[in-house]
């Protein structure tokens, strides 16, 4: 068992036996000692990919799957429950105590619970500004990508970006809907300036959000230059095919009329009519290549 405790507005890491009438402690436990130790009654740990937040008479149970920023379609799952004024964290205690140290690294002043719960929602969400940044140059690229080059392999490019738009769109609406619900709970954030920091984190998780919004947007337009390139590059073989038709065609009835071989037409026992012929194909070859330079079709 990991435990922390709020002594004199600091937040420091102690090895005292915690239970569940001290007040603003914070226990780290895994999904197996949570379930051993029954310090807290038996409440139960709902697992899911997707975040919650859950209000009871007795506690608050929040759930939150924090997906992964290198590999799309993992998440970490971290659970906590709020009781008489103890923050128990039920998940990956590295990945929780990592969070922790950051905090007790960065501001560690004037600690309270609800500041800490503010703290904790905010290292959640710290730099993925600059992982959405490189999410929109990947986007970027793809899109240089689409219009120079013939980008057989475009769906596949486009997919692994599309997909992790949408996981963490869902992800910072669920984050906004925790922060909403933690403004319901009558024991935290009950000072003026811990509302505001409660405001400032669903402030953070709305542009957050607002900026996937604006690149998922951004990845329709990419489908459609995409879809546009397609369509130029089949309007470009169906021109050249027409030209090519166009040139064929009269060749074709030359062919035909002279492939008739009636007894009484002159040329065939003409001595230059083979010549006559090839010459007469040439020139119509060259006046409708001619045409269509004038005409700009190519």
């Amino acid at each position: 068992m990991t435990g922390l405790k709020i002594e004199n507005q600091k937040l420091i890491k102690t090895d005292e036996a915690l239970s569940a009438d001290k007040t603003e402690q914070i226990v780290l436990l895994s999904p197996e000692e949570f379930k051993d130790s029954n310090l807290f009654g038996n409440i139960s740990v709902s697992k899911g990919r997707y975040s919650r937040f859950e209000t009871h008479p007795e506690y608050v149970f929040i759930s939150l799957a924090v997906p992964d920023k290198t590999n799309t379609g993992s998440f970490t799952p971290i659970s906590f429950f709020i009781i008489n004024n103890n923050i128990i964290f039920t998940s990956s205690k590295e990945y929780t105590a990592n969070i922790i140290d950051r905090i007790i690294k960065g501001s560690n002043s004037e600690m309270t619970l609800s500041r800490f719960i503010y703290c904790f929602l905010s290292q959640l969400i710290d730099k993925d500004m600059a992982f959405i940044e490189k999410l929109e140059k990947k986007l970027s690229d793809t899109e240089e990508i689409a219009l120079n080059t013939n980008a057989d392999n475009f769906n596949k490019l486009i997919s692994m970006p599309k997909k992790s738009l949408m996981i963490f769109y869902r992800y910072y609406n669920h984050l906004m809907d925790i922060g909403e619900g933690l403004f319901t709970v009558d024991s935290l954030f009950t000072e003026k300036h811990e509302e505001k920091l409660l405001e400032l984190f669903i402030n953070k998780a709305e542009r957050l959000k607002n900026e996937i919004s604006y690149l998922r947007e951004y990845v329709l337009q990419i489908q459609d230059i995409y879809q546009t390139q397609i369509a130029a590059r089949q309007n470009d073989i169906m021109k050249v095919l027409t030209i090519v038709t166009t040139i064929v065609l009269p060749l074709s009835l030359i062919a035909g009329w002279y492939g008739m071989n009636f007894k009484y037409m002159p040329e065939l026992m003409w001595k230059y009519g083979y010549i006559y012929v090839i010459i007469l194909s040439a020139v119509i070859i060259v006046i409708s290549l001619i045409i269509f330079k004038k005409k700009k079709y190519f």
